[in-house]
């Protein structure tokens, strides 16, 4: 996770059917061509998952996007709508305990949230799977690859995260592992002042202020008491650097050029069988929102072409 996503009555619902709970309707505002669907689909554990879906059910290529840390899928708004004007399917979850996803006061560990992925692409028969994990998705990817393999993908995507380094952070990065817990103390007093500055952090864009207020409202539906215990789970409970062995898929890691966590990023591409890096300057966290055609046109790429050069900027 970056830094700020690092530093940065219970909904469990039992009893589901494996049938999906269909569309909801377009999201407002949008082109037919371009219409995002929205529905649940059963999780494990009788979670129920919100995810926003866009372009035909049946396509060459399927992209399953990953939230980061307490964020919604309404993040990825652009991806869906772009990604779907190229004939791709395209889904955005709200990962457990986020979002319009079902709340759980036990069970936000990522190899939790891998469930729920590997659930999801059986339930909506996902082919072709691009798997793309941001931030608190990359670990989602990394316990998703651990616990079910690389059988139901294509390729493999992480954004602007390296994989987590465990308890070995605690004696290894003690400057790192202060900053998160002085960071937890302040989003455990003031929740929305310090999600608002998460997400100002994150997202550099100018014009974002709107979305910003979304993403801030939406952030708060995790009560603090999971969201630290995601937290906490995600960076220092399980080291997940030998699992990157096991992607023997192509792997595309986009990292922000901004990002403390660059080096990290670089050393995770080396060590990935079929890894390779772009790094995207002048953006935040969020690359896919403040350069968004940089991203864009890296994922696409790397869809459609074989590339074999292992480092590119942009």
């Amino acid at each position: 996770m970056h830094p700020c996503g690092r530093e940065r009555g219970v909904t469990h619902m039992r009893g589901w059917s494996l049938a999906v709970l269909c569309c909801l309707g377009a999201i407002t505002g949008l082109s037919a061509t371009a219409a995002i669907r929205q529905g649940f689909v059963p999780g494990a554990d009788g979670v129920r998952l919100h995810f926003y879906q866009a372009g035909p059910n049946v396509a060459s290529h399927t992209l399953l996007f990953i939230p980061g840390w307490r964020i919604s899928s309404e993040i990825w708004r652009r991806q869906l709508r772009y990604f779907s004007g190229l004939g791709d399917r395209v889904i955005a979850i709200d990962s457990r305990s986020q979002g319009g996803s079902s709340l759980v006061y036990a069970g936000n560990d990522p190899e939790d949230r891998a469930r729920d992925i590997h659930r999801l692409i059986v339930n909506l028969h996902l082919t072709h799977l691009i798997l793309v994990g941001w931030s608190q998705g990359v670990q989602d990817v990394a316990a998703y690859v651990q616990g079910f393999g690389t059988g139901a993908l294509r390729k493999v995507v992480l954004v602007d995260s390296p994989v987590s380094d465990g308890p070995s952070d605690v004696t290894d990065n003690p400057a790192f592992v202060a900053r998160v817990l002085k960071g937890i103390g302040v989003y455990s007093r003031d929740p929305r002042d310090y999600s608002a500055g998460m997400m100002r952090a994150i997202i550099s864009r100018p014009g974002s202020a709107s979305l910003i207020a979304a993403l801030t409202e939406e952030s708060l539906k995790t009560p603090p008491s999971v969201g630290i215990s995601m937290l906490v789970q995600d960076l220092f409970t399980v080291d997940r650097r030998p699992i990157l062995r096991k992607f023997d898929r192509p792997t595309l890691v986009i990292a922000s050029g901004e990002s403390p966590l660059l080096e990290q990023q670089r050393q995770m591409a080396a060590q990935l069988p079929m890894g390779r890096i772009i790094v995207i300057r002048h953006a935040a966290h969020a690359v896919f929102i403040d350069r968004p055609g940089a991203f864009e046109r890296a994922l696409e790429t790397f869809i459609t072409r074989r590339v074999t050069s292992r480092g590119a900027h942009s």
